[in-house]
């Protein structure tokens, strides 16, 4: 079965990036907004186990609440983990029990909700690429590629009306339902903004010139000592910039008399008559996921799934949506009309940018 190839394919990539590194910083908060190593491992068991298998049948670990995303602070995560070895025997037995429950035969999870686990676990395991990553972890520097063409390159996108969204199986609830959306002609960066022309920003006192911010952008930049991107990578023009807020690329869009996209505009794109075979010089998806200008937002009929607060509990105004994906974004969560989000003010993901005008 299709979900079993999937399921094994994306536990041996997990187990591959858990099976580097010194196994001790599991228990390490490497950032404020992020959780332990440790815990992501537990928070996939623990999660494939509620949605996979009859409650009788699940493999328990201590707390039921230690790796529920409600349950402890993730500042205190780390202090109430297990040990690594017994973390990994507990992702196991969840897996034995799942495999030995789907191999059965006589049953089978609604589509969904196998395609949710996957990408649960693919979401999950990118964090722990962030927090290794964040903690320097050996061999973590981003493997990133020249972006390829000219700067001014550009896609032009006629007015018209588009679809938007995903009803596949795979799609998340925020996704869904998919709706037809009537929009201005734009332009769009046929790549991401490169390190050479996020280099002027920086040169021209982008990170001191209030002219070029918005003023939450602007407020922000005041509280933090700030002069480049998180992963910069010195004397490297052609390789995409990586780890910058959306109020440092809002900042630089504004420099270069451009704009960010709406999340709309950067899915149209993407997705129009032969725009990705084009578009795809710049390496559209899967180099940095890149920031827009939307809020992160219900379609209209939106409806939960596969529980109430999995996305509408981010429906708050404090979110900005990411599309496209990054070097580690794993193939179940790669598509154009997947939306990440995040605050604006956070720098520390592998994200970047590209430019958009209105035509």
């Amino acid at each position: 079965m299709d979900l079993i190839r999937d399921l094994q394919a994306c536990r041996a990539a997990t187990l591959d990036l858990v099976g580097q590194g010194d196994p001790e910083l599991w228990f390490t908060q490497p950032h404020p907004q992020l959780s332990p190593i440790g815990w992501h491992v537990g928070h996939i068991a623990y999660t494939e186990a509620l949605w996979l298998l009859p409650e009788a049948g699940r493999p328990a670990l201590g707390n039921p609440a230690l790796f529920r995303a409600d349950g402890l602070p993730k500042a205190e995560r780390g202090e109430a983990l297990p040990s690594a070895a017994t973390l990994l025997t507990y992702l196991a037995e969840v897996r034995t029990a799942v495999l030995h429950r789907l191999q059965q035969g006589n049953w089978a999870p609604e589509a969904r909700v196998g395609h949710f686990i996957l990408q649960h676990e693919s979401q999950h395991a990118e964090t722990m690429a962030l927090a290794r990553q964040l903690l320097r972890w050996p061999g973590e520097q981003p493997p990133l590629k020249p972006v390829p063409g000219g700067e001014a390159e550009a896609l032009e996108i006629p007015a018209g009306q588009y679809g938007i969204g995903y009803d596949g199986a795979e799609a998340l609830d925020n996704e869904q339902p998919a709706y037809t959306v009537e929009i201005a002609g734009f332009r769009l960066g046929t790549g991401p903004i490169t390190q050479g022309v996020y280099g002027r920003f920086m040169a021209a006192g982008g990170y001191h010139q209030p002219a070029w911010w918005s003023p939450e952008g602007w407020a922000w930049r005041q509280t933090l000592t700030l002069e480049q991107p998180c992963y910069w990578q010195p004397g490297r023009p052609q390789l995409p910039v990586c780890g910058v807020s959306y109020y440092e690329a809002e900042a630089c869009c504004r420099f270069l008399g451009k704009r960010l996209p709406t999340e709309i505009e950067w899915e149209v794109a993407m997705t129009s008559q032969g725009l990705p075979q084009a578009a795809g010089r710049g390496g559209m998806l899967g180099q940095v996921w890149e920031w827009t200008a939307s809020w992160f937002a219900p379609y209209p009929g939106f409806r939960p799934f596969p529980y109430a607060g999995y996305s509408a509990a981010y429906f708050d105004q404090a979110h900005r949506v990411l599309r496209g994906g990054s070097w580690v974004t794993r193939p179940w969560a790669r598509r154009p009309s997947f939306r990440n989000w995040y605050a604006p003010d956070t720098r520390e993901i592998f994200a970047g940018f590209r430019w958009a005008e209105s035509l």
